[in-house]
């Protein structure tokens, strides 16, 4: 296979310090014919439900057995890999429910299909996909959670959700129910981004918008991934409720812990 233009791929999963499990997965793959059509997952099983580690995995396997298994000419139309997509959660959403029943089996999932000109994107659930370009991050996705709701439509600071107690508590994922499972698809041209960023909320429960901007300005980029790994598990954040969270009723507010949860990184960058 021919490289036809220089990139870097990456991948780091972290178990945490407190969880006995790893409930998250990664997968980063390229197209065996062309190494600018890329596959790139993190889907988080989801804690307090039975199997979230078979949830994950099982949703990045059959993501990643059907990129494999596409002939170069089926990345041509961006309309029919939509649909596609959209088909390949459903199946995997019905399939949970049909073999372990409702209420047992969920996971997220924020996956980017990378094609020459565009990048499609689906996202269920709270891990996160973000876009870094000229030393500024901007968060792309929208977390399917009811905390996230006070931040769009009360205005609370974005970076104050990581204290609301039910902060893990989301609304939209794969499993679970029928009901529940609600894909949102985005498109976006490839010069959207020079660096893609896919997070779990082991990250992004730690880690602000302002961090991950800061260590993709200031490190190599050949590191930046661990670097993200350890300043959610590793790096003690000295964290407090924020005087002005506690104004509002919302909610009882928790301080987040170091390295509670599973933590994970998937980050493409064109060099």
């Amino acid at each position: 296979m021919e490289q036809i233009y220089d990139y870097i791929l990456q991948k780091e999963s972290h178990v945490g310090l407190l969880r006995p499990t790893q409930e998250d997965a990664v997968i980063t793959l390229v197209h065996p014919q062309n190494d600018r059509i890329k596959l790139l997952a993190v889907a988080d099983g989801m804690g307090g439900k039975q199997y979230g580690d078979i949830a994950s995995n099982y949703v990045l396997e059959k993501f990643g057995y059907w990129f494999l298994e596409q002939e170069l000419s089926s990345f041509s139309d961006v309309i029919e890999l939509k649909e596609k997509l959209i088909n390949l959660v459903m199946e995997c959403n019905n399939h949970f429910i049909l073999e372990y029943g409702s209420g047992q089996v969920g996971t997220t999932l924020t996956l980017a299909l990378v094609l020459e000109e565009d990048t499609i994107l689906v996202h269920l659930g709270d891990s996160r996909c973000y876009f870094y370009k000229n030393g500024e991050i901007r968060q792309i996705t929208e977390d399917d959670s009811d905390v996230w709701l006070y931040y769009k439509y009360q205005h609370i600071n974005k970076e104050w959700l990581r204290y609301f107690s039910t902060s893990n508590v989301i609304h939209n994922c794969i499993g679970i129910s029928l009901n529940l499972c609600r894909p949102h698809i985005y498109i976006y041209p490839n010069s959207s981004y020079k660096t893609l960023l896919l997070t779990t909320d082991g990250i992004t429960d730690l880690v602000t918008d302002a961090k991950l901007q800061r260590i993709l300005r200031d490190n190599d980029i050949h590191t930046v991934s661990k670097k993200i790994i350890d300043e959610a598990i590793l790096i003690d954040q000295n964290l407090y409720v924020p005087n002005g969270l506690k104004q509002y009723s919302y909610d009882y507010y928790l301080v987040p812990v170091r390295g509670r949860d599973n933590a994970s990184v998937v980050l493409f960058s064109k060099l």
